[in-house]
């Protein structure tokens, strides 16, 4: 039994696993899991995803590049957005989709295909 979709065999290494993909989500269900993030987890009473694996992946994981985290973008020290509250943190690995999540604007952003980053302006408006 496999888990997903497979990949590598041949000259690469593999076959193994590609756990970044199989994911088809539309921008709700993107934005559904940024709100589930921003709430630490918690949906409707429930605690969905441990809140503590949450504060560990929006931060800094370690120091050889400090704005990654587990699998996330984060602004932990303020190099991946520097005009934006260092609380900030995006899902922004696949193809150009972007989730953007910023605790402190209780704000969510999502962004489906490809172009240049928007969150600056975005949050921005928001902060204004």
């Amino acid at each position: 039994m496999t888990a997903g979709p497979q990949g590598g065999g041949g000259h690469c290494i593999g076959p193994h696993t590609n756990a970044h993909t199989g994911l088809r989500l539309t921008a709700l269900d993107l934005a559904r899991v940024g709100y589930l993030l921003l709430h630490r987890g918690l949906l409707a009473g429930e605690q969905i995803v441990a809140a503590a694996w949450i504060e560990r992946m929006t931060h800094s994981s370690h120091d050889i590049n400090p704005d990654y985290g587990y699998g996330m973008g984060v602004n932990t020290r303020g190099g991946q957005w520097p005009a934006l509250p260092h609380d900030g943190y995006a899902m922004q690995r696949f193809i150009a989709n972007r989730c953007y999540v910023i605790p402190s604007l209780d704000l969510v952003v999502v962004r489906l295909g490809y172009g240049p980053a928007f969150i600056g302006p975005i949050a921005a408006a928001v902060i204004d």
